[in-house]
């Protein structure tokens, strides 16, 4: 009996128990049915209030869009084809992405005159002649190195080293430039060695080395294929290049007067353009005429800052001076100390004349040792050293003794260049330009023309009356 009571207490309690727990089972599904009836309610009002925005947008926008629907389909129809041709073109090969760095391009296209024969003075004329070719071909121009006062690829320096880089390009617009240093990585950097086609420049009737290959006609002809002492002599085996062919150009006569120039001018530029030699990658030109071929350009290369900067220094210095060029090369060398003696004489005249006391003296003697400042200038006498011990009887100055490119002078890299013809050349050249008086040498004691002392000529008579100069230029 007892456990019969103690069951039914048991079973009481877990009735209770249920109970309560469905109990509370119907309140919480009660509470959450009338939270559900809530937010179906709000729901319904956003989207109502929300469907009746969209309506009235649509509505007011629906004739602008079957307007403009035609300019839509257009531009699809455009961005589709463009996709369709994009995903159509090959991916860059090695050598098309080497191109892209060095010619923003896929394809490189470059012509390089790479050897100009003269000194500085007229080597300037021919750099800027044949950089006219660069744009008519639609090619880049490789700008050669300098040095020795020569701008051929042979040479140590840079374009700027000379040059005015910045201006120089202003004088061609629309024509793109290379460094020979830029041009040379990319032929190292191609996968596949570029083509090329090489063509020599030839002047005839000048009786000189290249007499046995004179042509009477100008025209272009077949060439000679260099072997590898020419291609070293003039460089041309720094370049790995896939040389195809050899042509040359001749002028077919001595002289060149400004309409043969252009003929001539017109001949290269129709030939370069034409196949096969329009699809070689580099043109190769040997310029060996000392004189123009093309038409005439006559403004200058500008020299760079750094010896216009040594220029202004030397002649602020001076001014007002006396600029005295002799350029010894021509002279009979038995004359030179009689030749110096009368010198002494003339510039001691015009010093007291006019009052003038400093004396520049540019000379292509020797003046800083090693080599005369002429690479033409092979044989110097005891009479050329007497000439300049004579000389001395006047003080004068020269570039070395106002410390002219003193920051350089005596750097290892640079040796080379002062101990010859190089860049002190152009300062000579710059101070003469700007002397109050200027004297150059007579027949017998000295060269009477060159291209030197001719820009001289040809600027000192543009300044002359600006600038109040005594003279243009008298022989002593």
């Amino acid at each position: 009996m007892w456990l019969e009571f103690v069951s039914k207490q048991y079973y009481i309690i877990f009735i209770f128990i249920i109970k309560k727990i469905l109990l509370r089972v119907i309140l919480l599904t009660f509470l959450l049915w009338n939270l559900v009836n809530i937010a179906l309610k709000l729901g319904e009002q956003v989207s109502t209030d929300l469907t009746t925005e969209i309506i009235s947008v649509h509505n007011t926008n629906q004739e602008d869009t079957i307007n403009s629907s035609p300019e839509i389909l257009n531009v699809y129809d455009t961005i589709q084809e463009n996709t369709i041709n994009s995903s159509l073109e090959a991916p860059l090969t090695e050598d098309e992405k080497i191109n892209m760095k060095y010619c923003h391009e896929k394809i490189c296209k470059f012509v390089f005159p790479y050897f100009h024969p003269e000194q500085e003075s007229r080597a300037n004329i021919h750099a800027r002649l044949y950089t006219q070719l660069a744009k008519p071909i639609n090619r880049t121009i490789v700008i050669s190195n300098v040095g020795s006062s020569r701008v051929q690829a042979c040479s140590k320096y840079p374009f700027d080293f000379y040059y005015d880089m910045k201006t120089f390009k202003n004088f061609y617009p629309g024509a793109r430039f290379i460094t020979q240093e830029k041009f040379l990585k990319w032929i190292q950097e191609r996968k596949i060695k570029p083509t090329a086609q090489h063509f020599w420049m030839i002047q005839d009737g000048r009786k000189d080395t290249l007499s046995y290959r004179e042509k009477k006609v100008k025209g272009l002809y077949k060439g000679v294929e260099m072997g590898r002492r020419e291609k070293n002599r003039y460089c041309l085996d720094k370049f790995d290049l896939n040389i195809t062919d050899y042509k040359e150009f001749h002028t077919g006569i001595k002289e060149l007067n400004e309409f043969d120039r252009k003929v001539m001018f017109n001949l290269v530029i129709n030939s370069l353009k034409s196949p096969p030699i329009a699809e070689s990658d580099v043109i190769m030109i040997l310029n060996r005429s000392p004189r123009e071929v093309f038409p005439t350009i006559d403004k200058v290369i500008p020299y760079s800052p750094r010896i216009i900067k040594q220029s202004k220094s030397i002649i602020n210095k001076l001014k007002p001076y006396i600029a005295i060029h002799w350029r010894m090369e021509r002279g009979d060398p038995e004359l030179m100390p009689q030749c110096a003696k009368r010198l002494v004489q003339t510039v001691k005249k015009i010093k007291k004349r006019y009052g003038i006391k400093n004396v520049y003296f540019a000379s292509d003697f020797p003046l800083n040792g090693g080599k005369a400042q002429s690479q033409t200038f092979h044989q110097i006498s005891k009479s050329h050293k007497e000439a300049i011990k004579i000389l001395k009887q006047i003080k004068f100055d020269t570039w070395i003794s106002l410390g002219g490119f003193s920051q350089i002078r005596n750097d290892p890299r640079y040796e080379t260049e002062f101990k010859g013809s190089g860049i002190h050349g152009i300062l000579d050249k710059l101070v003469c330009i700007n002397a109050k008086y200027f004297l150059k040498g007579p027949e017998g004691c000295a060269r009477t023309s060159s291209t030197f002392t001719s820009i001289i000529v040809e600027e000192r008579e543009k300044l002359k009356d600006e600038y109040d100069l005594i003279n243009v230029v008298s022989k002593w």
